[in-house]
């Protein structure tokens, strides 16, 4: 399967963004109506959370070149905070199951990202030299 390029999947990633925000504004009666709902509407929160975090990601890495990586600060906070203000529009409630499922993406996106991006060592045994009396 071949991958999309930084600049598409900044392009799709931004139009998801978009959808799942305004998906997110337009059902936020149901959204908050309901105990279940509610913890639902921080699930799509941190949803908005991903795709925030890999359209910015993906515009830094047309614009910076492949080797630039996104940090703690300011990329994934700005990105989480602006996933929790969205769900915060939805429900209060929305915005703290917004942070737990955002951090479970993160801790995921972060292993994913370590066994796809981390060089394999491979350790040669030394023989050692018989030492003679």
């Amino acid at each position: 399967m071949k991958t999309a390029s930084s600049g598409i999947s900044f392009l799709l990633s931004s139009t998801l963004v978009v959808l799942v925000f305004a998906g997110m504004q337009l059902y936020k009666g149901q959204l908050g109506s309901n105990e279940w709902l509610t913890i639902l509407g921080g699930g799509f929160g941190s949803v908005l959370f991903v795709l925030i975090l890999t359209a910015v990601n993906n515009f830094e890495n047309f614009i910076f070149g492949k080797a630039f990586q996104a940090q703690l600060f300011p990329e994934v906070f700005l990105s989480l905070l602006a996933s929790m203000f969205a769900s915060g529009l939805v429900h209060r409630v929305c915005v703290t199951t917004c942070f737990l499922f955002s951090m479970l993406h993160l801790y995921y996106i972060n292993k994913l990202s370590q066994s796809q991006h981390t060089p394999t060592v491979t350790t040669v045994p030394v023989k050692q030299a018989k030492k003679k009396n």
